[in-house]
Formats: structure tokens, C-alpha cells, sequence
């Protein structure tokens, strides 16, 4: 169990936290409302371990234990009292201070301690500085557990900070927030993964043409380069059943989120202990309160109205990227295509838009990106390299039976490759083909001086190449 000086000790560590960073060369990113929320949950989680942490039991349990074995007796004989002082030496000793044995043992103490009245004063004497000795030990362990944990974690923080800066400073020149690094941001990023997002950043900074078709890419469908369209076939009397939370029919089970009406009961009894409140928040903060999942269904008329059903012209949607890292690829042209891919996932990232990374040589390995995912594991993704031979096929295959998700249902695919590979299976280009007519568009970037002849032009909605020796992008345009 905690001590009584819990609080007290916790209160200095998280003070001292405050004044350390408050002090440190990073100090003018707390000014920053996004890093300073930050901040604040990861001091708040800090907080909530620490103190668990110091729940466990600390080195004083046996002599915790054995005076409150004499703190429930009233009276003790000279035998019991001999034993009292026993266990008071092994606990004076384990605190490395001077033993009060002899004192005890002088022929004068001995025969006083015969008398009860005597005795008892003295009985009482000593379980009280007993007492007040172990608290004293006890708060002295919390405050240097405490100190220990609080040096760890500012380290910690002051790494985090560190990173940011080196991140953000390309904010601008990408058109980022700062908000972004933050909220993306779940787990502890590697300086090799901030000196390789640097390294993409900077090599978009100084190619601006290539940066250009990163901007252009980045609206998914831009009004410069618009793709047919289809409509989305539906009856004019159809009806269908929506899920939804406004109509509470049935009890579906019990779901973790920031549902304060729904939450459980046993969960807000948290808020009764003032121990416990931080557990609460930190709960609330992370959505991970139980709460009642409660859904219905309800009739709605769909409209026929072919407007609403196609995405407009320079619409930002949903994005499917196809990367190619097969050997061709090796050296600047895969610099290029993952410094290009880096800036479309960092876009959509802000915009908030699904996107879907498919990285492909002669195997697939695929990355959605959410908040759950984040930047750390967007970069260890574009980390990936296979160096083999190039199949294209799979990649987008997989591609094409995304677009049926929900999430995915407006999206564009756009192939990033040098095309150095062979021809598309006839089934292939047909179900491209059926994608295009239900309104997906298909972009292409080649990087290197290679053109799209095995290829059939008409595939791709838009095509572009990337003159990595010149650093000039040529649009192909077929008839």
C-alpha cells in the first residue's frame, strides 16, 4: 500500500517535471497548443504509473508487517517486549543506523522493565518512533523511486521534443500542421526513422518540380486531369436498412469510448476516489471507458440523383498508392518514389482521407493508414526494400479489390514505378477498366527515362514521367 507522503511526493515529481522542461532549449514548443496537450496526457500517464509503480510493495514490508502485529496488542510481557525490541533492530539495521541494543540490555533498564506500568510507557515510546521512523523511510524510497522514474521519463520527453523539432521544420515547405506529428505519433520514433523522414523531406524541398507532382497527386483527383465518372445505379424506389446510434433499439454488448451517456456504472464509480480519478481520465483522453454499444435500424429512401453519387472534379478522396521496390528501383529512383509517397501519406494523414499503401516487388506487404497505425508506422513501411525482380500484377490486384471496401468506395489508385516489368494479364487491364466505369481513377508515375510502351497508354487516366537526371516531369498524354 502507499504511503500517506504518496501525494505529497507525487506532487514535487510532477512539479519537477514542469520546471525541467519549462527550462530545457525545447522549452518553446510547450507554447504550441497541440504539443502542449501532448504533453500534458503523456505527464498525466506518467503520473498514473508512477503511482502504481509505488504501489508494489517497497522494502520495508516485513517491518511494515511486524509493527502492526504490536500495534494491535495493548500490553506485552518482558518476554513479548524483548521480542518487540528484536524486531525494531532488524528493521534500525536494514536503515543502517546505530543499534539500541546494549541500551536495552543495561541491568538498570532490565529491572525497570519488570514493572508493567514501566514497561508499557516504554512499549508505547517505542512503537511510536517505530512508527514515525518507518513512515519517514517509506517517503524517503517514494521520493527517490520517484526521482528516478521522473529522470527517465523527461528524458523520454525531451527526445520526443527533440525529434519533433527536427520534424517539424519541414512543416511549411510541405504545407503540414505540427498537429500532425503529434497526433500521429503513437509510439517512439528511431533517429534512424527521423533522419530518413528528413532525408525524403529535404529531397522533396529542393526538386521542386517533383514537389509540384506531389501536390498534384496529393488532391487525388485534380480539376486539371479529370477521369470519367460513372453513376452509381440504384433504383428510384429503393430502400435500405441504416445502422445507426440515434435510433436505440438493442442492446448490442459493450464497447470501449468517450461515451459519457452510455458509460458503465462501475466506470464512473471511479470518479467517487480521488486516487482514481487520473485512471478515469486518462480513460476518457484514450476513449476506453466501457460503455453500453446500443444500435438500431432504420428505413431510408435512396434518391436517384446521379450528381450526388459521383465525386466531383478536384475532390480530395480516398487514395490506393501501389510503390514499387524492386531492384530497379534501387538507389535515387526509390529516394524519389518514397520521398513522392511520404508526401502523399503525410497529406492524406492531415486531411483525415483513408489511404492504402501497397508496397510491391515480386511480394506485397501493405500498410492502412489510421491513427492506430501513425507515423511510426508509416516509416518503417516506406523503410521496406525488397530488391527483386518486378511483378506488378498482385499489387494491383489487391488494389482493385480494395475499391469495394467501404472506406475505399470513391478512391484512386495511383501506381508509382520505374515500369521496368511485363505485360498485364488481359483480366487485369479488364477489371481496371470495369473500376474506371464505376468513377475510380488510375494515375501513373514512372521515375527514370523509360516510357510506358509494353503498357497500353489508355490504361492510366493521367501518366507521368519523372527525368530523374533532369529532374523534369513530362505528362504523356495519349489520344
Amino acid at each position: 500500500m502507499p504511503s500517506l507522503n504518496t501525494p505529497l511526493a507525487l506532487t514535487a515529481a510532477t512539479e519537477q517535471l514542469w520546471d525541467s522542461l519549462a527550462q530545457s532549449s525545447l522549452k518553446h514548443y510547450l507554447s504550441d497548443q497541440k504539443v502542449m496537450q501532448h504533453v500534458e496526457k503523456k505527464v498525466q500517464q506518467w503520473a498514473y504509473q508512477a503511482k502504481s509503480n509505488l504501489d508494489q510493495q517497497h522494502p520495508y514490508v516485513q517491518a511494515e508487517q511486524d509493527l502492526a502485529h504490536w500495534l494491535s496488542l495493548d500490553q506485552v510481557s518482558l518476554a513479548d517486549f524483548q521480542y518487540l525490541l528484536q524486531d525494531y533492530q532488524n528493521f534500525t539495521q536494514q536503515l543502517g543506523w546505530s543499534d539500541l541494543g546494549d541500551f536495552w540490555q543495561q541491568q538498570q533498564q532490565l529491572q525497570r522493565l519488570q514493572e508493567a506500568r514501566f514497561r508499557d510507557i516504554q512499549f508505547q515510546l517505542l512503537r511510536d518512533k517505530w512508527q514515525r521512523k518507518l513512515t519517514e523511510a517509506v517517503a524517503a524510497w517514494e521520493f527517490e523511486q520517484l526521482a528516478l522514474q521522473r529522470d527517465v521519463f523527461l528524458d523520454d520527453m525531451k527526445e520526443f521534443l527533440a525529434s519533433l523539432q527536427r520534424m517539424a521544420k519541414h512543416k511549411d515547405s510541405l504545407g503540414l500542421d505540427t498537429g500532425i506529428f503529434i497526433d500521429y505519433s503513437k509510439g517512439k520514433l528511431s533517429p534512424q526513422d527521423v533522419d530518413q523522414f528528413q532525408q525524403w523531406c529535404e529531397y522533396l524541398e529542393q526538386d521542386r518540380e517533383l514537389l509540384r507532382l506531389a501536390k498534384c497527386l496529393g488532391s487525388a483527383q485534380p480539376s486539371k486531369y479529370p477521369r470519367r465518372a460513372a453513376h452509381l445505379q440504384l433504383p428510384p424506389d429503393a430502400h435500405v436498412a441504416v445502422q445507426t446510434h440515434q435510433v436505440h433499439e438493442a442492446l448490442m454488448g459493450i464497447q470501449l469510448a468517450r461515451d459519457l451517456k452510455n458509460t458503465l456504472p462501475q466506470e464512473l464509480a471511479l470518479l467517487a476516489d480521488p486516487d482514481l480519478e487520473v485512471l478515469f481520465d486518462l480513460k476518457y483522453l484514450e476513449e476506453n471507458l466501457m460503455s453500453f454499444s446500443l444500435h438500431g435500424t432504420s428505413q431510408a429512401k435512396v434518391i436517384d440523383q446521379p450528381q450526388q453519387q459521383k465525386k466531383q472534379l478536384g475532390q480530395k478522396g480516398p487514395m490506393v498508392l501501389c510503390l514499387d521496390t524492386s531492384g530497379s528501383m534501387h538507389g535515387q529512383s526509390e529516394l524519389i518514389a518514397k520521398a513522392l509517397s511520404l508526401f502523399l501519406a503525410m497529406q492524406a494523414m492531415q486531411d483525415q482521407r483513408p489511404m492504402y499503401l501497397i508496397n510491391f516487388s515480386t511480394q506485397v506487404t501493405t500498410l492502412q493508414l489510421t491513427q492506430a497505425q501513425g507515423i511510426d508506422d508509416l516509416l518503417q513501411f516506406l523503410r521496406q526494400s525488397f530488391y527483386g525482380g518486378t511483378d506488378i500484377i498482385p499489387a494491383l490486384t489487391h488494389a482493385i479489390e480494395m475499391l469495394d471496401a467501404a472506406d475505399f468506395s470513391h478512391a484512386d489508385v495511383v501506381v508509382v514505378s520505374d515500369f521496368i516489368m511485363g505485360q498485364l494479364s488481359e483480366d487485369l487491364m479488364q477489371n481496371i477498366e470495369t473500376a474506371k466505369q464505376q468513377g475510380h481513377g488510375f494515375y501513373a508515375v514512372a521515375i527514370g527515362n523509360f516510357r510506358f510502351d509494353h503498357l497500353n497508354l489508355g490504361l492510366f487516366d493521367h501518366q507521368w514521367i519523372y527525368q530523374a537526371k533532369t529532374g523534369q516531369v513530362v505528362e504523356l498524354v495519349h489520344q
